[in-house]
């Protein structure tokens, strides 16, 4: 089975707080792709971004607006070869869109587990986190505050992610046990191909319009790449499992 899995697209209800920064259409081109490459689609969390609007919390009637900015891609997402797992930014659609916490697949002798893993970070975890702090992020973007919060969200997020390195710690755990092969999150916005005992811990990291990244995985052949989209319909391979799997910083890529 070949399988495409991305997240952390942060899709808002106006432009000026959306991170994906793109129109519809470039996302319907990235599904053409996808779809047409891939039998299932999973998307890995932190697809909306229901947490910005003019209270702290995540909020039904942001999400109803998001759905209803972008009702074409909403309707392509909600097919029966693609699954959405939530994130710590929209798990309100567990309630309301149906989305799962996990998915723990095996297939052609494969363990797999996809996780968004804010359930790991020591910051957030299965507690409702204090969303005070990314409301006033998003108040930032909305008076005009956009440096300030993009390093915030940006920079000043990605360092506590190496720091802690607490998803690659999880992961490393539940590898080196053996209890599963391929282990995929999202969350931490770092672009992640690491192999522990005899399995790998793959995340895209963060999906913007203008790298779009996404995992393909092939049960049959055994192969796990991180790759960018690069339209209309190619791709580019940025680490390869078995083969090149590193970590690191991942700079734009030119078509």
């Amino acid at each position: 089975m070949r399988i495409a899995t991305f997240g952390d697209l942060h899709l808002s209800h106006i432009s000026a707080l959306d991170k994906f920064k793109g129109r519809e259409e470039n996302l319907l081109r990235f599904d053409d792709h996808l779809t047409r490459t891939h039998e299932k689609i999973v998307l890995m969390g932190d697809i909306f971004q229901t947490d910005y609007g003019f209270y702290p919390g995540p909020r039904s009637d942001i999400l109803e607006m998001i759905l209803n900015r972008y009702p074409r891609i909403i309707r392509r997402w909600g097919s029966k070869s693609c699954r959405i797992i939530f994130g710590n930014h929209d798990r309100i659609t567990h309630k309301l869109l149906g989305t799962v916490k996990q998915i723990q697949l095996k297939k052609d002798g494969w363990r797999l587990w996809f996780i968004h893993g804010h359930q790991f970070d020591p910051f957030i975890g299965e507690k409702q986190f204090p969303y005070l702090f990314t409301w006033m992020i998003g108040g930032m973007r909305r008076v005009g505050f956009r440096r300030l919060a993009d390093f915030l969200e940006g920079p000043f997020y990605d360092f506590g992610q190496r720091l802690f390195r607490s998803l690659t710690l999880k992961a490393r755990e539940e590898l080196v046990d053996g209890k599963n092969d391929i282990i995929i999150m999202g969350h931490s916005h770092q672009t992640t191909c690491l192999p522990f005992g005899k399995g790998v811990y793959v995340n895209s990291g963060d999906c913007f319009c203008r790298l779009m990244k996404y995992i393909s995985i092939d049960t049959f052949a055994r192969t796990v790449e991180v790759r960018a989209f690069i339209p209309p319909q190619g791709h580019q391979v940025i680490y390869r499992w078995p083969g090149n799997a590193v970590s690191g910083p991942v700079m734009e890529l030119k078509k």
